[in-house]
């Protein structure tokens, strides 16, 4: 009886060596989630995102969307990636049609990837509620990651971010060279600090609009009905209006995101002069006709328009044509600006393996695994890109970037560019339709500017909830 009490009392020591061991081994473990309700990951300690047992790869789902342009050069990227780091495995997966159901839906079934594109009202929102991984404390770990444009990083609160842009994009000003050469006229500006005034930039478009008789608005005849070449288009969403407000100290709401503010004296000169491109000065084309027209670079390619605002990402589109085309900075209001924009790529907090999907994070949009920097589409995310005279000219020094583009892009982005309001303020997936349609009574001259947007109020405030960025 003896001997068999004391095989009890050593099973016990036993299995209670081991319940310790099993518990303190725990909190490094692969096993775990990867994150917490505040964003926080797994590892020996804080600042040491776990890995996967030793001999094992980590395996990482990455979801994105694109064009079948950039899902070639994601699935090149992601053959490259996991060529050079043995022991990781991507899995990329592009999504063609509806993104936001389909990780929707991964969200609802806890089955969502480690990695992934993400548009920005999702992004932030999941990034609050802690599903998005907080990158904050690895900003100084990883340089590539840390010494981003300042105005790339998206945060979910005061000094907490998800990260930044998939890659950044701004909106510019492009136009066809032979039809400035034909008018007589000099080139459009190329740095902020030279950018026309709005005046300035009317009296070239009016100059360069024809009509079925070569007249110009400035011409005593000129039939606004039969206008076969328009001096500028621009987009009738955010991208061509926003940039403008910022240039005229406007917004769509005051400082913290609370309060409506497109009804103020600034934000009614922009519209209604926008408004007056079409309408008043003939020198743009409506809504309507921009609906008919081919895409921008043929519009000036055939010589329809000669110039246009449009993002960045189109010079991939302008590069492909033989056409003589330029770009320069937007005309200003009273400042120079631009609008940065661009949805971020996010790391979920669900993963198993932050520290591998950070790894494939900074890989994903390194300029020198992806093309599509060279080649037109994306601009990249480090200062370095931006600064450093070789970094620049390993993406910009080829023919898809036109002589004038360090200045009129690079040095005007550094410059010049305001953050688009989708990165801070709430609710802007709601917000953005809301306005988008009101103005389309600006847009097709059904009412003035300033009516539209005193009775866009209504719709707007009760949807203000204030930004992410600010307390």
């Amino acid at each position: 009886m003896a001997q068999r009490k004391r095989s009890i009392v050593i099973m016990l020591v036993l299995v209670l060596a081991l319940v310790v061991s099993a518990c303190s081994g725990n909190s490094g473990s692969s096993g775990n989630t990867g994150g917490s309700s505040d964003g926080g990951t797994a590892g020996n300690n804080a600042n040491e995102p776990a890995s996967p047992p030793s001999g094992e790869k980590a395996k990482l789902k990455f979801m994105y969307w694109g064009s079948a342009f950039e899902k070639e050069a994601m699935e090149k990227m992601i053959k490259a990636f996991n060529e050079s780091h043995p022991g990781i495995e991507v899995k990329g997966e592009h999504v063609p049609g509806d993104y936001n159901a389909k990780i929707n839906t991964l969200m609802a079934t806890g089955e969502l990837p480690d990695v992934a594109y993400l548009g920005e009202g999702l992004a932030l929102k999941w990034a609050a509620d802690g599903k998005v991984l907080d990158m904050t404390e690895y900003l100084d770990m990883y340089p590539e990651l840390g010494n981003r444009l300042e105005q790339s990083y998206y945060y979910y609160a005061p000094g907490k971010t998800i990260g930044t842009n998939t890659a950044a994009e701004i909106i510019t000003l492009y136009y066809n060279k032979d039809l400035f050469d034909e008018a007589g006229l000099e080139l459009p500006p190329t740095g902020g600090a030279n950018a026309w005034t709005w005046q300035e930039f009317v009296d070239a478009a009016k100059k360069l609009t024809k009509d079925g008789s070569g007249r110009t608005p400035n011409d005593a005849g000129f039939d606004p009905k039969n206008i076969v070449q328009y001096g500028v288009s621009f987009p009738t969403w955010m991208g061509g209006w926003y940039p403008f407000l910022l240039s005229n100290g406007a917004d769509i709401t005051n400082e913290d995101g609370t309060k409506y503010a497109l009804n103020s004296p600034e934000a009614v000169e922009v519209f209604q002069a926008l408004q007056d491109l079409m309408y008043k000065d003939y020198v743009a084309p409506t809504a309507t006709q921009q609906q008919n027209m081919p895409a921008t670079n043929v519009r000036l390619q055939t010589k329809k328009v000669a110039m246009a605002i449009e993002g960045q990402w189109a010079l991939l589109d302008f590069a492909s044509t033989k056409m003589n085309f330029g770009m320069g900075v937007l005309p200003k209001f009273k400042e120079a600006k631009t609008m940065m924009l661009g949805a971020p790529t996010v790391i979920f907090s669900s993963t198993k393996y932050p520290k591998e999907a950070l790894e494939f994070y900074i890989y994903h949009n390194n300029p020198e695994q992806v093309d599509l920097y060279k080649k037109g589409l994306w601009m990249p995310l480090e200062d370095k890109y931006y600064t450093n005279p070789e970094a620049i000219d390993s993406w910009i020094k080829n023919d898809a970037h036109p002589p004038e583009y360090k200045e009129a892009v690079i040095d005007y982005t550094l410059t010049y560019a305001g953050r688009s309001p989708s990165y801070s303020l709430k609710n802007f997936a709601e917000i953005d339709p809301k306005i988008s349609a009101a103005l389309d009574k600006i847009w097709t001259n059904k009412e003035p500017a300033d009516k539209v947007l005193r009775d866009m109020e209504k719709d707007i405030q009760p949807l203000l909830q204030g930004k992410y960025d600010v307390e």
